[in-house]
């Protein structure tokens, strides 16, 4: 699945919980929050609402004992059950509403498209509430960071909508 998909449906999870710092890394196939905002009961609350569609207990006890207080692991099934439930919230908001003022959800997406076209295979993004900065690696070559304001966020976000607008029209 492409790194801004991915990262958009983290997103649109954490605006549920209301959290604007943390640290996302990707491990694998997973990707991990880490966040001391997370209230205590976000992971028992996370894993609930995906075992009563999706998860066996089995796969529940697994993934709960790899994380710990404060951590979210987000697996491949977890992304895509949150990705179909964005779709469905998108599909039922207007056009409109859609394009008010940036969300982490649609930040974060426009960070994954670049990391999508670049070629980005691991990253860790430190994210927090006026600043965002990224180490990340590019198969063969040495790792890199990078610093963005979230201004320059939303400037990004700008150009990759305005982008897919001309792809559409």
């Amino acid at each position: 699945m492409l790194h801004s998909k991915s990262l958009r449906a983290i997103g649109q999870s954490l605006e549920i919980f209301r959290i604007d710092g943390f640290e996302l890394e990707k491990e694998g196939g997973s990707y991990v929050v880490r966040s001391k905002s997370l209230p205590p009961t976000s992971q028992s609350i996370f894993r609930k609402s995906l075992v009563e569609r999706i998860w066996d207990y089995l796969d529940l006890e697994q993934k709960s004992a790899e994380s710990g207080a404060g951590t979210l692991r987000y697996g491949l099934t977890d992304i895509f059950w949150l990705d179909a439930q964005g779709q469905k919230q998108r599909r039922s908001h207007s056009f409109a509403q859609m394009l008010g003022a940036s969300k982490l959800s649609q930040l974060m997406r426009s960070l994954g498209g670049q990391f999508d076209r670049i070629g980005v295979s691991t990253f860790n993004i430190s994210w927090a509430p006026d600043s965002v900065s990224v180490n990340y690696q590019i198969p063969g070559q040495s790792s890199e960071r990078k610093d963005f304001t979230i201004e320059k966020l939303c400037e990004l976000d700008l150009e990759m909508r305005q982008q897919r607008s001309k792809k559409r029209g």
